[in-house]
């Protein structure tokens, strides 16, 4: 439904995008997700048609977004980073107006206004002014305002940006009830937001693709090993890093006196598996007593770290080898 192969963007001699290739599976919530100068606000600007690629394909609900523009935009809802609305109108006719602008049929609109004010909560404040709504409103307004001509492809831009905590899970609530009925592309900055909402992720960084999957997906692809949490009265830090398996040890002072120990290990194989007997052993002979002691997953935000330093270590040496 969403189609980017191998698409090329400069400014200059800067390359914001460079030979970036995804796709987002039919009826999905997308997370596009990295870093700040990842080329994310490029490749949204592309796919809506605002700045044309300097090579590459670019397609929406099966248009080609190069070849046949008209058609394209048609497919598309998009709510901007920055949405901007009229302080004047109110929700209703602002609903009409974009009704209008997207060429939906006259005897379509009122049942079309209606729908979106159901669907995206507005029925409270559809008479009232754009420019008295908080900013939970504002952003529903937005995108009933994409929704209204009922696109295929649906593109949200930072959406839950200066939401409170509790307009933002009923956003985010709002968002994944797109699903099966829009294929959504939902950019944000918030791992918890994204991992919250979204059922697919596409990581860039430098222009480029890092990685695309399910969080299950990237979680996987991303773990370079597996972290114990240990809750003890007493830590040798040398000696739990002279056991086999063990890449790491860090160990922070708890205000009862107990000491938590944060252990990185490898991924798998025996070492692997014999690290827990070890450590306790470890732990034992110096006399601790243990009164917690669990596998901990990275979060999410600890994988795509690592992802994104593992393709910019990447980058940096295939720009060695061209020197």
């Amino acid at each position: 439904m969403i189609t980017v192969e191998h698409v090329h963007k400069s400014f200059g001699a800067f390359k914001a995008v460079s030979d970036l290739s995804f796709s987002v599976p039919v009826g999905s919530v997308c997370g596009f997700l990295g870093p700040n100068g990842a080329g994310k606000t490029t490749t949204i600007r592309m796919l809506t048609g605002a700045i044309q690629p300097n090579a590459g394909r670019l397609v929406l609900a099966g248009a080609d977004i190069r070849g046949d523009s008209r058609s394209a935009r048609r497919q598309l809802g998009y709510l901007p980073e920055t949405n901007p609305l009229p302080s004047e109108l109110n929700v209703r006719e602002y609903l009409k107006f974009r009704c209008a602008l997207w060429g939906v049929d006259r005897m379509k609109r009122r049942a079309a206004i209606d729908g979106v004010i159901d669907r995206c909560g507005l029925a409270e404040v559809r008479n009232k002014l754009l420019g008295s709504l908080s900013r939970g409103f504002r952003q529903r307004v937005g995108l009933a305002a994409a929704l209204v001509p009922s696109p295929s492809v649906v593109i949200l831009d930072e959406p839950g940006t200066g939401l409170d905590p509790t307009t933002a899970m009923a956003f985010r609530t709002l968002v994944r009830s797109l699903r099966g009925q829009h294929t959504v592309l939902f950019s944000s900055h918030n791992l918890a937001e994204v991992e919250a909402t979204c059922d697919h992720l596409v990581l860039i960084a430098r222009g480029k693709l890092v990685a695309a999957g399910s969080a299950i997906d990237l979680r996987r692809q991303g773990a370079v090993g597996g972290r114990f949490e240990v809750e003890s009265t007493r830590c040798d830090p040398v000696a739990l890093r002279e056991i086999v398996g063990v890449l790491g040890v860090q160990t922070e002072s708890m205000q009862d006196g107990w000491t938590r120990i944060a252990i990185e290990v490898v991924a798998d194989g025996e070492s692997a598996m014999g690290v827990p007997a070890a450590v306790a052993a470890a732990l034992h002979s110096v006399g601790a007593m243990i009164r917690r002691f669990e596998r901990a997953n990275p979060s999410l935000e600890e994988i795509f770290q690592r992802l994104v330093r593992g393709r910019e270590n990447e980058t940096g040496r295939e720009s060695g080898g061209a020197q």
